[in-house]
């Protein structure tokens, strides 16, 4: 037998560098699914021990990314993408930079309470912008914890078969929820530790404690859902047919081949209204006609028969509300439409006095539930603790001042915006920026009456979703969505006369 000599092969034995980058680019999306998929089961993860093991995992996936990506040697981000989001990307680390400043011992500039606090100890004590650093560093932490999980989504979701399994994988998250808090509401769930199901008499919440806040996250997976759904039946109405098959062919497609995301549907439906939550139920169907809108708006212009398509999908919202809907209509019935109650009413009044006092510079980011204590001088239930202001738009301009809450708030909009930009630039294959604009329209909308956003669980569901949305909706390579772009005119190059 002929001696083989193992230097002439080097590779021999070892894996192609493309190779073991792809695999270790499947490796970190599972595990960011399975910290998606993780994160709501423990209260929606908004207690300190659960926040700061998230928190800790998402930096564990974010220093992954960082090794793959040395190794590989580049990014996957495109230039238009990178140039899109800049500003985004910018004022989200000027938010960080400031928060730090906040925190950090300046001895000057500090907020005035840290000089009483002196005073009354007998002891020099640094001055600081927040009223409570551990506060500060714990939401601090959390806000790189969502910018983590977008930033992976987003790298990992600009391969096209990656984004559609991202889109799957929320739908099987958020509908598993939905299901496991359907279980708990009508069967007797006190088997069930109520560290991972919380129940209510009236109202569904599953792993959360505020009904608000599920049912922000009920909404963004029937959004994640509804987007497959039009998806499904929409190439329907291309079919030369009569428009009585190609209804037959809508109910075969939903009853049999796509039922498991119409079941997700339904349940994320029924799990909605069982929130009996008016602002989230209002944001979600606002957000819910967005998406159909945006999704469908070249295809209704094709023919009579696609204006029908956002139809399809009031039958299983009203088949959900039919079933389900009876507390929340019994909630309207009794309490009315508005939003604001007497309580409500009274921290937005308060919230606006306290901003007025630090409008530059804030009381410290997470702060909100030691700095709104000191201007209830005039509430009669002083015994209630107010821990969020229930807008956190509000909230945020307490905590971070103006300048700081603008840019929180603009650079969330900006990602919008770029998905904004892809519903317009795309002739097929909406759904992605459809679905980012829809969700922050469901986040957006209902934060001006709830603190939904604020809540770990939630927040990282958008952000995952978020990545998916943005990194699909840029006007990126040929191969990733080929002719789903509207390619720009090019002028040949004149080399000579012709």
């Amino acid at each position: 037998m002929p001696e083989t000599d193992a230097r002439s092969s080097p590779s021999q034995g070892r894996m192609p560098a493309p190779r073991i980058v792809a695999r270790a680019e499947m490796w970190l999306f599972s595990a960011l699914v399975l910290l998606v998929a993780a994160a709501p089961l423990p209260l929606g993860s908004n207690r300190p021990l659960s926040s700061g093991v998230v928190a800790f995992v998402a930096g564990v996936l974010l220093l992954s990314w960082v090794a793959i990506t040395t190794f590989r040697g580049s990014l996957h981000t495109d230039r238009d993408l990178t140039r899109q989001l800049k500003w985004p990307i910018g004022l989200f680390l000027i938010v960080i930079v400031w928060i730090v400043i906040q925190w950090a011992p300046l001895g000057f500039s500090g907020h005035p309470l840290w000089q009483t606090a002196a005073d009354a100890l007998g002891e020099d004590l640094p001055a600081r912008i927040t009223l409570n650093p551990e506060a500060s560093l714990a939401a601090l932490s959390n806000l790189l914890c969502y910018g983590a999980v977008f930033w992976i989504s987003l790298q990992l979701a600009v391969d096209p078969a990656r984004a559609r399994l991202a889109r799957y994988a929320a739908i099987a998250i958020g509908g598993a929820y939905c299901l496991y808090g359907l279980v708990g509401f009508f069967i007797d769930g006190a088997w069930i530790s109520t560290y991972f199901l919380t129940r209510r008499a009236d109202s569904l919440t599953s792993t959360f404690v505020n009904r608000n806040s599920f049912a922000t996250f009920a909404g963004l997976a029937l959004l994640c859902s509804a987007s497959v759904f039009l998806d499904r039946v929409q190439h329907i109405f291309t079919i030369s047919r009569p428009f009585g098959q190609k209804i037959v062919l809508v109910i075969e497609m939903v009853t049999l081949h796509a039922r498991w995301v119409s079941a997700a549907f339904v349940t994320a439906s029924l799990a909605l209204f069982l929130t009996t939550s008016r602002g989230g139920i209002a944001a979600s169907l606002v957000a819910l006609a967005a998406l159909a809108f945006l999704q469908t708006r070249s295809a209704a212009k094709r023919g009579a028969a696609y204006r029908y398509i956002p139809l399809l999908i009031l039958l299983p919202v009203g088949i959900a509300l039919v079933l389900g809907g009876g507390n929340f209509l019994e909630r309207v019935d009794r309490q009315g439409l508005s939003i604001e109650n007497n309580l409500r009413s009274s921290i937005f009044v308060t919230t606006i006095e306290a901003i007025k006092t630090a409008p530059l510079v804030g009381t410290g980011y997470g702060t909100y539930s030691d700095a709104i204590e000191a201007y209830r001088g005039g509430d009669p239930d002083i015994f209630t603790l107010w821990q969020k202001a229930h807008n956190t738009y509000l909230e945020n301009a307490l905590e971070l001042g103006l300048p700081g809450a603008a840019a929180l708030t603009l650079s969330v909009l900006g990602l919008a915006l770029i998905c904004f930009g892809g519903v317009q630039r795309r002739r097929r294959s909406r759904a992605y920026p459809a679905l980012g604009v829809a969700a922050t329209i469901l986040v957006g909308v209902h934060a001006l009456v709830d603190f939904s956003l604020q809540i770990p669980a939630v927040a990282i569901f958008y952000a995952f979703i978020m990545g998916v949305a943005v990194a699909q909706s840029v006007r990126g390579r040929p191969e990733n969505d080929g002719a789903a772009y509207t390619s720009r005119p090019t002028r040949k190059k004149s080399t000579g006369p012709e």
